[in-house]
């Protein structure tokens, strides 16, 4: 499940990362809390717009249960981003998301 959403996001298609996650699902990112997967649609759909020609790259993919850790930088892109994020995965949906932005946001 966490490879298929690391692929949708490589894909640019934000009808298919909004979908990886459950109905009360929540992501935490830069201060910001998006709660339901309505909220999380209306998030990714704002990504490929705010990625530009940039794109992102996976660095590294571990899992451990129902944890997947995954390291990302942006590329094709001025805006220097990178980050860690952690996912809990429950029944093959991500639950609870929280990003660990290493510097700036895109």
């Amino acid at each position: 499940m966490a490879r298929r959403h690391l692929g949708a996001v490589e894909a640019g298609d934000p009808e298919a990362m909004a979908a990886d996650y459950a109905a009360d699902a929540v992501i935490e990112r830069a201060g910001e809390t998006h709660r339901g997967q309505a909220a999380i649609a209306a998030y990714f759909a704002t990504v490929p717009a705010r990625l530009g020609q940039g794109r992102v790259v996976f660095d590294d993919l571990s899992i451990d249960g129902s944890t997947a850790t995954f390291r990302w930088h942006l590329a094709g892109t001025p805006v220097a981003a990178s980050g860690t994020d952690v996912c809990t995965i429950i029944d093959g949906l991500i639950v609870h998301q929280v990003v660990h932005l290493d510097s700036t946001d895109f």
